[in-house]
């Protein structure tokens, strides 16, 4: 065998720095593909008894989903003990899921459960900005078990997870949206806990008529991934969806709202609200959004226009309404031969206001950022 003189050691470096090279193009080449315009994760909740819709919704989202301007990334944890993260893929035109993740039996409703799947889902997928879609049962702002029916932000099993420690596990900046196919989720609460983490919140004031938000997956889906999100129109799809069906599910709410002025209405509030006109009002003279014996989820602009301070301009409440809720709708009424309710005032975000029959829930109230920043 020949030794190597220092031509041929030249050259086999030359050739060795080459496929270096080579290959470290391809990888820059292969992290580019794996970097889309957003990656929107969708956290379903399973193990509750809002089992049943699940696979329609995922089958809706299939459908609606093109492929082309981003990730989409499905997280369930399932009645069966089972949960995993899966992404949505094309394979010969046909819209398919994968598991790319497995994780044990574990609580979706467990603030550290969700940051890790958060986490997951953004490592895995990095995208240039992201959304999140949450199912679940959900009662707004409220603490968890506070009463039979409402369920806090995402239920699991008898578990619930907490506005304040959902909004914790959320890093800062993290969305561009959060839709929250669940109950009460309008709530000027929900949203002013989430301002920092999330530009745009869809929700709704009041509960949400089964079957949901499915039509809308399929017929609607790609708005969501679109450079700049059409979120105005998958809101107004949700309530056109409701509006036109049938009489039973002819019930609706539908809110966009905007984070980023969200500051200002609680400026505006902590300076010119009456606190003696507060302490003296009626719940029961203000619209709500809830089909209980007691009242707790009302409409923002119908109470806080009525405690304003004399000579404050309700118009100046509405302006700064306008701006945080870009796009509101509801139906005429919600329910009515369910225990429901008229709907005569809606828009678009919901407030709690302390009654003395309450006194755990006043507590709790105190301890959020919307109570503090207003009325501390």
């Amino acid at each position: 065998m020949k030794a190597f003189t220092p031509y041929t050691y030249r050259l086999f470096a030359a050739c060795l720095m080459y496929c270096l090279l080579f290959v470290s193009c391809n990888s820059d080449n292969d992290s580019d593909k794996n970097t889309y315009e957003r990656t929107v994760i969708v956290y379903l909740g399973r193990d509750n008894n809002l089992t049943n819709p699940y696979e329609d919704k995922i089958t809706s989202m299939l459908q609606g989903w093109n492929g082309k301007h981003g990730n989409l990334i499905i997280y369930q944890d399932t009645a069966a003990g089972n949960s995993g993260l899966m992404d949505v893929y094309q394979e010969k035109g046909e819209n398919k899921t994968r598991t790319i993740r497995e994780y044990s039996n574990e609580n979706s409703a467990d603030p550290a459960v969700f940051s890790r799947v958060l986490n997951d889902a953004m490592k895995l997928y990095p995208a240039d900005s992201y959304g999140l879609i949450i199912f679940s049962h959900a009662s707004g702002w409220l603490p968890e078990s506070t009463l039979t029916s409402p369920r806090s932000i995402i239920k699991d099993n008898k578990m619930e997870m907490d506005l304040i420690d959902m909004a914790a596990a959320i890093p800062k900046g993290s969305f561009d949206f959060i839709l929250f196919e669940a109950c009460f989720t309008a709530g000027i609460e929900v949203a002013y806990e989430l301002k920092d983490k999330t530009q745009y919140i869809i929700a709704s004031s009041a509960e949400i008529s089964s079957p949901g938000f499915r039509e809308i997956y399929a017929s609607s889906m790609n708005y969501l991934f679109e450079k700049e999100p059409k979120l105005e129109a998958f809101t107004r799809a949700i309530f056109n969806l409701m509006n036109e069906s049938d009489a039973y599910y002819k019930s609706a709410t539908s809110s966009l709202i905007k984070t980023e002025k969200l500051h200002d209405l609680a400026v505006f509030l902590r300076k010119h609200i009456d606190k003696e006109k507060a302490a003296s009002i009626n719940v029961y003279d203000i619209q709500h959004f809830d089909r209980y014996s007691y009242r707790l989820f009302f409409d923002f602009e119908d109470y806080f226009s009525r405690i304003l301070e004399d000579g404050t301009s309700v118009q100046e409440l509405k302006a700064l309404l306008d701006e945080c809720v870009p796009y509101k709708d509801a139906t005429p009424s919600f329910l009515p031969d369910w225990n429901g309710f008229e709907i005569n005032h809606h828009s678009g975000l919901t407030t709690y206001i302390a009654q003395k029959r309450f006194p755990y829930l006043n507590e709790a109230y105190k301890k959020l950022t919307w109570y503090t920043t207003v009325f501390e």
